[in-house]
């Protein structure tokens, strides 16, 4: 039985970790709100989450068209930030820094349990630094290059994923640690089958991963072969019920699997990496994220080799799948002939793991680690305000927009990237119809049920492709709207074409 005092002593380590890696979110998300507020608040793809738990609330009828990812985990947690009543701003920007605190609390299972001669805080904490370091040398979001990290920050670049795929190799780690299989392997499913379901590439970052590196331990007599087969078993059989209960979702995934499986770009997309990688060293910041990753990767195979000789099989496991799990998403990447950068985030939360499982021996005298814990306790303190500033810092030009949109008591219709930030901002977003320049519904990331008309305006800007007019049409009004600009049409109804995904 453990003592009192021992019991003491790790609860105070524990609220200390996650007190540091709460000051360390906090500086984070102040910096990505106020450098990147444009992919935090108002990207085409970002405020999709927000959409859908808007529309929820409201009770309109649901008929959403979807990627392959469903973003079932993200649209939860943000319907129960916005509770809080901190407006759209607001929750996701509480919603960013609840993204990285369970990135903490998954690093946190990864680093396993306290014992002789492990610090499983202090990696904990020293690898959630690593992963914020990367997060600050990324910003702002636009500058060449990758952006990895920064994408956790979001409600829909994956961050379910990224904390699914944590929680999973760090209940994988704790299995192989010994920890008892009927309270882990359930969990561990359930996971999996979540993760699935909601977003199919957790199998390339993790399940896939997870099986060889089973495959691995068990040729080399690393564990045994009971062992192998449930571990593999609860992986790849949750896998398979997860993509099975995708079936009742399959007419909300307008997708199609060959639209993300393209060979024949293979070459583009290896053109792109390399383009990527030439960007994000042309900065100084850029040179030391690159070399912090490979830095990490090179300790991962070290430390996994030295683990292998110690026949430590959980040591073993984290730095395998560190290094494996990322050079998988590459693969992906020329695979399927993309330039989605955001395929690759493994990259960014998988290789700081080894500093969770293996933290470097420092001997910090007990001065230095006060100063350092008040240095972030300020920063922590510090950030807040600087948050709620750009959480609360207005965009006249959006509000010009939908001032005029509501005023009018018409429909008009926009492109993509052009319509998803006043459709959020609308208090009825049906008052803007996505389209193509062509004039066809657009059916991507868009709740087809909230479809009306007729359409007498457009909204366009930099962003818009010109839209090609049915004859005749000609603009009653131009409203200028900062960097937005509203094409009025009048009486005249704007015919739309047959939808398109």
């Amino acid at each position: 039985m453990m003592r009192p005092g021992v019991m003491q002593r790790r609860g105070v380590a524990e609220a200390a970790g996650w007190g540091a890696a709460l000051a360390l979110a906090l500086i984070a998300v102040a910096v990505v709100a106020s450098t990147s507020p444009w992919l935090l608040y108002r990207d085409g793809d970002s405020v999709v989450v927000a959409l859908v738990a808007d529309s929820l609330r409201r009770g309109d009828p649901q008929d959403w068209a979807l990627s392959p990812v469903l973003f079932l985990p993200e649209t939860a947690v943000y319907a129960a930030l916005s509770m809080f009543g901190l407006g759209t701003t607001g929750t996701l920007t509480l919603n960013s820094v609840v993204n990285l605190l369970a990135v903490y609390g998954g690093i946190r299972l990864v680093a396993g349990r306290f014992r002789a001669g492990a610090r499983p805080v202090t990696g904990s904490v020293l690898a959630f630094a690593a992963f914020v370091v990367l997060i600050v040398l990324e910003v702002p979001d636009g500058m060449p290059g990758f952006h990895l990290a920064l994408l956790t920050a979001t409600t829909t670049y994956y961050s379910a994923t990224v904390v699914g795929t944590l929680v999973v190799v760090g209940l994988f780690r704790r299995l192989l640690d010994g920890a008892p299989v009927a309270c882990v392997v359930p969990v561990m499913t359930a996971v999996v089958v979540i993760s699935m379901l909601t977003n199919p590439l957790v199998a390339v970052w993790c399940v896939l991963p997870i099986i060889g590196v089973v495959g691995i331990l068990l040729l080399g007599r690393r564990i045994t072969p009971r062992l192998a087969f449930v571990a593999m078993l609860a992986v790849a059989g949750a896998a398979a019920g997860g993509y099975l209960l995708r079936a009742p979702f399959a007419g909300n995934i307008v997708a199609a699997g060959g639209n993300y499986l393209r060979p024949d770009q293979a070459g583009a997309a290896v053109a792109h990496l390399a383009e990527a990688t030439g960007a994000t060293v042309s900065r100084w910041n850029g040179v030391l994220w690159f070399a912090g990753l490979l830095a990490l990767v090179a300790a991962s195979i070290i430390v996994g080799l030295r683990a292998w000789r110690r026949r430590d099989a959980a040591v073993i496991a984290v730095c395998a799948v560190a290094v494996a799990a990322p050079v998988a998403s590459a693969v992906l990447v020329v695979v399927a002939g993309t330039d989605a950068d955001r395929y690759l985030q493994p990259w960014a939360f998988l290789p700081i793991l080894v500093l969770a499982v293996r933290p470097p021996a420092l001997s910090v005298p007990r001065a230095a680690g006060v100063v350092v814990a008040g240095a972030l306790a300020v920063g922590g303190i510090a950030a807040v305000p600087v948050a709620v500033a750009a959480a609360g810092r207005g965009d006249t030009d959006l509000s010009c927009v939908t001032r005029w949109v509501e005023r009018s008591g018409r429909t008009g219709a926009g492109q993509f990237w052009t319509v998803r930030a006043p459709k959020l901002a609308l208090a009825d977003p049906s008052q803007l119809i996505q389209v193509d320049n062509t004039l066809r519904p657009y059916d991507w990331l868009v709740n087809r049920a909230e479809r009306r008309g007729p359409v007498t305006f457009l909204v366009e800007d930099a962003a818009s492709v010109p839209f090609v007019l049915p004859g005749g049409a000609v603009v009653a009004d131009t409203v200028e709207c900062g960097r937005y600009t509203i094409l009025d049409f009048g009486s005249r109804v704007l015919p739309l074409g047959a939808p398109r995904n």
